[in-house]
Parts: C-alpha cells; sequence; structure tokens
C-alpha cells in the first residue's frame, strides 16, 4: 500500500507539471524524424515494443486482429514452483526477421493508434528528476522540432508517464504473490502475465499462442 501511495502521489504530480517546460527540453535536443523505421526493425537492435492492455484493445478495435495476434508476453526469467513463467508486460509480436508485425514498406500500419512507446520515441520522462531522456536515434540533432512539435511531444511524454504510473498501480492492487521456482526442462512453459486488468495465463507451443 505505501507503494501504491508514492505511485498516485507522483501522478497527481505529473499532472500538475509545467509541460512548457517538458517541450522545451525536447527541442533543446534538435530531433526531427526521418521516418527511417529503424526503431521498428530488428536488424538494429532492441525495438521491442511493450504494450498495456488499454493499447492492445485499441489496436484490436482497428485492426479487427484478437489480441494474442497482437502481443504476447514479454520475456522474463520469473518461474514460479509449478514452471510457470511470470511477466508483468506485454509486447508487439514480430515477425521471423524481427521486425515488427506493422511495420510494411517502411510504414507503420497502426499510426493512428501507436502506443505510447513508439509515439515518443525516441523519449522517456524521468518523472522522479523530471529530465526527458533519449536512446539512440538516428533524428537527433538533426534539424529540430518547431514548438508545436516540440508541445505535442512533450504531452505524449506526460500521458505515457501518467499512463504507466496508473498501469503500475492497478497491477499492483490486483496482484496475486508467487513462490518462486524454475522453469521445467523440456516443456514449454505456461506465462502468467500480470497486468491492470489482473492476470491471464498463455500458451505458447509450435502451433502459436493461446490462452490457456
Amino acid at each position: 500500500m505505501d507503494e501504491v501511495m508514492e505511485i498516485r502521489k507522483a501522478i497527481e504530480e505529473l499532472k500538475a507539471a509545467d509541460v512548457s517546460q517538458i517541450a522545451d527540453k525536447v527541442a533543446a535536443t534538435g530531433f526531427k524524424c526521418k521516418r527511417c523505421g529503424k526503431c521498428c526493425s530488428g536488424r538494429f537492435g532492441d525495438n521491442t515494443v511493450t504494450v498495456f492492455p488499454s493499447e492492445i484493445r485499441d489496436i484490436m478495435g482497428a485492426t479487427g486482429l484478437d489480441w494474442l495476434d497482437i502481443a504476447v508476453p514479454h520475456e522474463s526469467r520469473d518461474f514460479d514452483e509449478e514452471g510457470r513463467c511470470h511477466t508483468f508486460e506485454w509486447a508487439l509480436r514480430k515477425k521471423g526477421d524481427g521486425d515488427c508485425i506493422f511495420l510494411e514498406d517502411g510504414r507503420c500500419m497502426i499510426y493512428e493508434c501507436r502506443p505510447f512507446i513508439c509515439r515518443t520515441y525516441p523519449f522517456r520522462l524521468d518523472i522522479a528528476r523530471m529530465e526527458v531522456e533519449s536512446y539512440e536515434c538516428d533524428g537527433l540533432g538533426s534539424g529540430g522540432m518547431d514548438e508545436a512539435s516540440a508541445s505535442s511531444m512533450a504531452k505524449a511524454l506526460m500521458e505515457r508517464a501518467i499512463a504507466e504510473a496508473t498501469e503500475a498501480v492497478s497491477l499492483l492492487e490486483k496482484y496475486e504473490p508467487f513462490r518462486p521456482g524454475r522453469p521445467i526442462q523440456g516443456r514449454q512453459p505456461i506465462y502468467i502475465v500480470h497486468d491492470s486488468e489482473g492476470s491471464r495465463k498463455v500458451r505458447i507451443g509450435d502451433d502459436g499462442a493461446s490462452f490457456a
């Protein structure tokens, strides 16, 4: 409960934060998206995109795809005494070559409902210091944003931070602890994904993923 209270306090502080200061920090990076698609491709490093349940549902509504056609359990090393793998995140599916499943001919096919991570790349907001951090990206220092674009990015960063904190609160309130164990050799594990909507069991086999 103490952790939940701390996160709730952080959410209120985020809601009261000055977005213009975040926008100034974004603008100072000189970022301008080159639309190269590298952040979506598996050829240029880790392109894992973690997603909230609400984001998965948005993509479901826009595409008509089922949940497990869009996302799979994020990899984890946490196992219970029955050999089940516990994870706290969903990740967008990838193609066989590592590219995001929604990358086609260098374009995002779900651009209008793309997840927060995609909308705010290459930035994230460190809510403890209220500092804008950035990941490696060819667009940094390549031209810069106009005032409106910097403001839009700042708002998206704030929304993402609030959404992440809100997700954490809901997850903690629904979380059921488990006794730690280890994987069972020779058996595909059942994944248990803990999120803001509770927990789901997913089996991943040679024929794909299914809810267990």
